[in-house]
């Protein structure tokens, strides 16, 4: 897949999906995936839409969920061609459509009462300072669309007792009720985000039905982080049960086949297989590793995994040397987001068991 000036490819969900994202552009952040997480779907059955769709992350999360079909509205065309790549690099053309209009202009786009699920990660901010950068003030500020236009657009692309799925700030959470109820979105599922377990809340989940009634249910809050590190019930809203229950199991019982990589003086990367990843990183320092690092010492050790089996680790050395040197660098950032920051090199107590 060919990148734009200043694009890079990031890995997201355990690394199973790929998305372009650019300095350019707002770049996604857990918001988009909690909703994707968060919103009610069928596996098999209905269709979906996905508003202010940005670069396609929601999208390409819900396609790990559901088999429907799903269409994304962006309004800003060069954004939306990042999400059509990025769908095309996942090999998802045939569930996702990527189009691009005015979401207030839904009714000349689309017939009325045709989706099941309407999904949107809208504007937050109002009167907050504006970044200078006009894809960034579209992204971020209701320029574009209010959170009332939002809502009526749902609501006109929505069946009967269809649902759709918002993801806002707490501090407008009435005015997000208020557009619901002037659209005839009624509100039943709600869940608070908080950053940590002494922190206010700074994301809020609700999904609305249309024609529904009365009555909503508010589901226990998530607390992202607990002592440096993401939280049972946060990898759960963000990855699933099962990928939760992987993090878990992957704690309780040590792993001894590793995958690892170092940066070279040089700045290139090697990647190998050791069962004792620091013995292995001497054994390189002295020449006496492998060929390809003589003489290219001293070595950052930037990477390693922890695997069941020798077979599970082999094959995931050879999945990374397929790798660009650009794409291994996205994955190893995307890897270590909430473990430690980018350029940190990873200490000897760090052993991913």
């Amino acid at each position: 897949m060919e990148l734009l000036s200043r694009e890079r490819i990031d890995y997201i969900y355990r690394n199973r999906l790929k998305i372009i994202q650019s300095k350019e552009r707002l770049a996604f952040s857990i918001d988009s995936v909690l909703l994707a997480r968060f919103v009610s779907v069928k596996r098999t059955r209905g269709r979906m839409l996905d508003l202010c769709s940005g670069n396609g992350v929601v999208p390409l999360v819900l396609t790990m969920r559901s088999e429907v079909p799903i269409t994304a509205v962006e309004i800003q065309a060069d954004v939306a061609d990042m999400a059509k790549r990025s769908v095309q690099m996942n090999g998802l053309t045939e569930q996702v459509d990527v189009r691009v209009f005015d979401l207030k202009t839904i009714k000349d786009e689309m017939p009325h009462g045709t989706f099941d699920v309407v999904t949107c990660n809208p504007p937050y901010y109002q009167d907050s300072l504006k970044n200078d950068a006009k894809p960034f003030t579209i992204a971020r500020h209701e320029e574009a669309c209010t959170i009332y236009d939002v809502a009526q657009a749902a609501a006109y692309a929505l069946k009967h007792k269809g649902k759709a799925a918002f993801v806002f700030r707490p501090e407008r959470i009435h005015e997000l009720f208020q557009a619901c109820a002037t659209a005839g979105l009624e509100p039943k599922r709600l869940q608070f985000i908080h950053p940590k377990q002494e922190a206010q809340a700074n994301i809020v989940l609700l999904e609305a039905v249309k024609g529904g009634k009365h009555g909503v249910t508010t589901l226990p809050p998530v607390f992202v982080y607990e002592n440096g590190e993401h939280t049972t019930s946060f990898t759960r809203a963000y990855e699933g049960q099962s990928f939760a229950y992987e993090r878990i199991q992957c704690k309780a019982k040590r792993r001894s086949h590793f995958v690892y990589m170092l940066e070279c003086k040089d700045g290139s990367y090697y990647t190998g297989y050791a069962r004792d990843v620091w013995a292995r990183l001497k054994m390189h320092i002295e020449g006496k590793g492998a060929k390809y690092t003589r003489g290219r010492g001293p070595f950052t050790l930037i990477h390693q995994e922890a695997f069941d089996t020798k077979r599970e680790a082999l094959q995931e050395e050879w999945r990374l040397k397929q790798l660009t040197k650009r794409e291994k660098r996205a994955y190893i950032l995307e890897r270590r987001r909430g473990v430690y920051a980018p350029g940190h090199i990873i200490p000897r107590s760090y052993t991913d068991r």
